[in-house]
C-alpha cells in the first residue's frame, strides 16, 4: 500500500521495469547583469577586459538588475515560489543576486561549483574571507578561502557542472534561483543567456540507490 500511495504522490516512477525515486526541482536560472569587463568586450577593448578582476556591474547592469527585479515581483505575485538563491562568488553575481531577491526574506547560499569559466583574470575571484564582511547576508560555508582555479580548462568545467547536479538534488529545497555565468550556464544546460536574463526550468532527478523494496 505504501509504495502504491508514493506511486500516486508521484514519489518513485517505473523505467524499464525498475524503480527509481524521483526528485524535482522548479529552477530560476538568471545570468548576471552587465559587468565592467562586458561593457570593455563590447567596446572591443579585449585585453582590459580580461584583466579587470572580480570585475562590479555598470551602471547599465544595475539598471538591469532593477528590472528583473521587477520581474521576479510579478512571478512572486503569480504564486511562484523560491526557498533559497545560489549565487556564484564573483562580484558581479553577488550584486545582481542581491539586488534582484533581498527584502523577501529568501536565504543566499553561495556555490563556487556554479562559478564562470576560470580562464582569465576576470574570472578569477575574491577571497572568502574578505567576501563574508562584505555579504554578511550570504551564507559562505560551503565555499573554501581560495575557490576558483586559473588558466581552468574543459574538462574542469565539465567536473563543476557535475558536481552542481549532484549538490543541487541533495538540496532539501525544491525552488531554487541559481545566479550564475554565461559559459557556465551553457556548460550546464546547452543554453544561451544574456546579461541578466532569466530563465525558468524544472529538473527531475531519478535515482535508483535511495528506493527500498516493500
Amino acid at each position: 500500500m505504501e509504495t502504491k500511495n508514493n506511486y500516486a504522490k508521484g514519489k518513485y516512477c517505473n523505467v524499464n521495469g525498475k524503480t527509481y525515486k524521483k526528485i524535482e526541482k522548479q529552477l530560476l536560472f538568471v545570468r548576471h547583469a552587465e559587468g565592467y569587463h562586458n561593457s570593455l568586450f563590447d567596446e572591443r577593448r579585449v585585453h582590459e577586459a580580461v584583466n579587470v578582476r572580480d570585475p562590479e556591474l555598470t551602471p547599465l547592469g544595475k539598471c538591469q538588475v532593477a528590472d528583473l527585479r521587477e520581474e521576479v515581483e510579478v512571478l512572486l505575485k503569480s504564486g511562484v515560489k523560491i526557498d533559497k538563491v545560489v549565487v556564484s562568488p564573483m562580484t558581479r553575481t553577488l550584486q545582481t543576486a542581491w539586488g534582484t531577491f533581498s527584502g523577501f526574506n529568501i536565504p543566499f547560499q553561495a556555490c563556487h561549483y556554479i562559478t564562470e569559466y576560470s580562464d582569465a583574470p576576470c574570472n578569477y575571484g575574491t577571497r572568502k574571507s574578505q567576501l563574508a564582511k562584505i555579504w554578511q547576508q550570504v551564507d559562505f560555508s560551503m565555499v573554501p578561502e581560495v575557490w576558483w582555479s586559473e588558466n581552468e580548462d574543459d574538462i574542469n568545467i565539465t567536473r563543476r557542472a557535475k558536481q552542481f547536479r549532484d549538490w543541487l538534488f541533495q538540496q532539501p529545497e525544491k525552488n531554487l534561483a541559481i545566479v550564475s555565468h554565461a559559459g557556465f550556464l551553457h556548460e550546464l544546460l546547452q543554453e544561451h543567456f544574456r546579461n541578466c536574463e532569466l530563465k525558468r526550468i524544472n529538473w527531475i532527478h531519478r535515482s535508483r540507490k535511495h528506493v527500498r523494496k516493500h
